[in-house]
């Protein structure tokens, strides 16, 4: 019941109570056709409204309030509320005047201070992250190159569901091989279904997290020491490492999508110059250094490169690597 949908019934209550103080409950269900319920949620409306006071006499005679009084009394409310809104909107606007002069006294501070901040020890590393992360607006993107830590896939989880639900985007690569194990596929599988975009990388260079190309971390989780982490801010360094991860992302396989079939000694196998060329290519050697070791000239060497590319279907020298990584090849 409300003041908008039954103001004939609260308006025929109050007349029955005008009339006839004395009236109680199961008289006015009788009276009005209805059921004790009702008449308890409209006399609290009428209460509500100044037309009952909140408090009655202790003899069976209700007092019943003159409109002219309850108009009155709905005014002084609408005053008090006007100062208290009035108090409330000088109290906001100080701490907001407060907070914007404290947020530009530390940006001053961080412009003159070196863009990176080495952070140390797993609370402050987790601490840093869930503050780098409720800051993001547009797109968080990070590689992982280790195993999942099934202990932190909780915590991972339940942030990464504050992120998607503020409208941000997600992308993540992991490791093929963490598809391999049954709780890192669960945790994959769980954050594709939350709209986190999850591809899969048979190598990943380091850990990054990158968050509207403002912020990027960098975690070094060394198991002989403390674990530690590089927090850089600014475009300059953020873009830099964005561009690693997106030629990561357009190299890794979709999670679910279907796997490219392993190629056969039938399915021409690759010679043993290619072969060889492979393995010293994926040990990062410079073409000159390639070139000796082939006993080839660098014009040579690079059709060489070229037919090899070819072969392995890749647009870059790492995605065929990636690329002869999934066929096996450098196994």
């Amino acid at each position: 019941m409300d003041l908008e949908t039954d103001r004939k019934i609260l308006a025929g209550l109050y007349r029955q109570l005008r009339n006839d103080p004395t009236l109680d409950v199961p008289s006015l269900c009788a009276k009005a056709g209805l059921e004790p319920a009702s008449v308890q949620q409209a006399t609290e409306l009428l209460v509500e409204i100044g037309l009952l006071p909140s408090t009655q006499p202790p003899c069976g005679t209700r007092a019943v309030t003159s409109i002219e009084k309850a108009l009155n009394h709905l005014a002084r409310q609408a005053e008090q509320s006007a100062v208290e809104w009035t108090q409330e909107t000088v109290r906001l606007r100080k701490a907001i005047r407060l907070l914007t002069t404290e947020l530009a006294d530390q940006y001053q501070t961080q412009l003159s201070l070196a863009p990176a901040e080495l952070i140390v020890g797993m609370a402050r590393i987790s601490e840093v992250l869930e503050d780098c992360t409720d800051l993001a607006q547009d797109e968080v993107l990070s590689m992982h190159p280790g195993p999942v830590v099934e202990s932190r896939s909780k915590a991972r989880l339940e942030r990464n569901r504050r992120v998607l639900d503020r409208g941000v985007g997600m992308r993540t690569v992991h490791l093929t091989s963490t598809a391999r194990l049954p709780h890192g596929l669960a945790l994959l599988e769980e954050m594709q279904s939350t709209g986190v975009r999850v591809r899969l990388a048979p190598t990943i260079p380091f850990r990054l997290i990158v968050i509207d190309d403002v912020m990027a971390f960098t975690p070094s989780f060394d198991i002989e020491a403390e674990p530690t982490a590089l927090v850089t801010r600014g475009p300059v360094i953020t873009r830099l490492l964005r561009r690693v991860f997106e030629h990561c992302w357009q190299s890794a396989v979709e999670l679910g999508a279907q796997a490219p079939p392993e190629q056969s000694a039938n399915d021409g196998p690759l010679t043993s110059q290619q072969s060889c060329l492979l393995r010293l290519m994926n040990a990062g050697m410079k073409d000159e250094a390639v070139a000796r070791e082939l006993g080839v000239s660098i014009r040579t060497l690079r059709r060489l490169m070229t037919d090899l590319m070819e072969k392995l279907n890749a647009g870059t020298r790492f995605q065929a690597g990636v690329r002869a990584e999934q066929l096996g090849w450098l196994k």
